[in-house]
């Protein structure tokens, strides 16, 4: 008895719905391991480090520091860390999408003085780390004060 097309087209279909599984599959294993490599390096940067998405600024990953600091995943970063209602006026996360360069500024937000960075990782994500550099400023400060 001969096989009915419509039972060839049937399996070749099965065949493919295997194959996009299994492709499926990989890619999910892919993105587990980039995204357990990116938490172990964000976790040995020495200051609140979060890997960003580009204008919604929707936190994707952050470090020990900054899920301490209230920058937990699913969060924007400007109200989870900066506690604003609305992005930071000094972010420079706009200059990285419109130039694809990294950025860098010094800025005192209430008490604290942050030595911030951005870095575009590739156009759906950027870095953005800052070290709090208070001490240091003050400790400067002191030295330019003590007579010489």
């Amino acid at each position: 008895m001969a096989k009915k097309p419509i039972y060839e087209e049937l399996e070749q279909r099965v065949k493919e719905l295997e194959k996009e599984v299994a492709d499926r599959k990989n890619a999910e294993e892919s993105l587990k391991e980039k995204m357990h490599l990116n938490k172990i390096l964000l976790d040995a940067m020495p200051c609140v480090a979060l890997l960003i998405r580009p204008k919604t600024r929707e936190i994707v990953l952050s470090n020990e520091a900054g899920r301490k600091a209230g920058a937990v995943p699913g969060t924007t970063c400007y109200e989870a860390w900066a506690q604003r209602d609305e992005p930071c006026p000094w972010c420079l996360a706009p200059e990285v999408w419109a130039t694809g360069k990294p950025q860098h500024l010094e800025v005192k937000t209430f008490y604290i003085i942050w030595d911030a960075y951005w870095h575009p990782i590739d156009e759906d994500l950027y870095l953005h780390y800052a070290f709090d550099i208070t001490e240091k400023r003050k400790m400067e400060i002191k030295l330019q004060q003590t007579p010489k």
